[in-house]
């Protein structure tokens, strides 16, 4: 016999989160392939934008992803001539990620589209609680 759960997991907060990430990283995607990049690769040309000559170890602290997750996103990024991977000259055993120009004019291109969407999220919040969901998202991301 099948147990009756006491709330339905679709109302758990966990699978709404989920349910909504996917759905922005469609659209996200869905914008940025007519770039020929992904959302994940955006976010380490955005990183790039402010801070070039950045570790591997660096990024993936910035987009909180693993390193090798952020190695496949630049080593798509160098086959498509948008970053270039040199020596540190102060630590030849590690390697600096930059921009190339095409890169970054690509980052300057598809930023306003991040930011237009961050900007449709926000006008979905009523205004009175734009701080609060902000200071909720947040405190989420430290405590988990």
């Amino acid at each position: 016999m099948r147990e009756k759960p006491t709330e339905n997991f679709t109302d758990f907060f966990c699978f709404k989160l989920a349910a909504i990430s996917r759905k922005m990283n469609r659209y996200y995607n869905n914008r940025f392939a007519e770039y020929g990049i992904t959302i994940g690769q955006s976010f380490v040309l955005f990183h790039l934008l402010e801070h070039d000559g950045s570790s591997v170890k660096d990024i993936a602290a910035r987009v909180q992803l693993d390193s090798p997750a952020i190695t496949g996103f630049i080593d798509r990024l160098v086959k498509e001539e948008l970053v270039e991977r040199r020596e540190d000259p102060e630590d030849r055993r590690s390697l600096q990620v930059h921009l190339t120009p095409k890169g970054r004019g690509l980052a300057r291109e598809v930023l306003p589209i991040a930011r237009e969407y961050n900007q449709h999220i926000k006008d979905l919040i009523r205004q009175d609680n734009i701080d609060i969901f902000g200071e909720t998202i947040s405190r989420l991301e430290e405590e988990l």
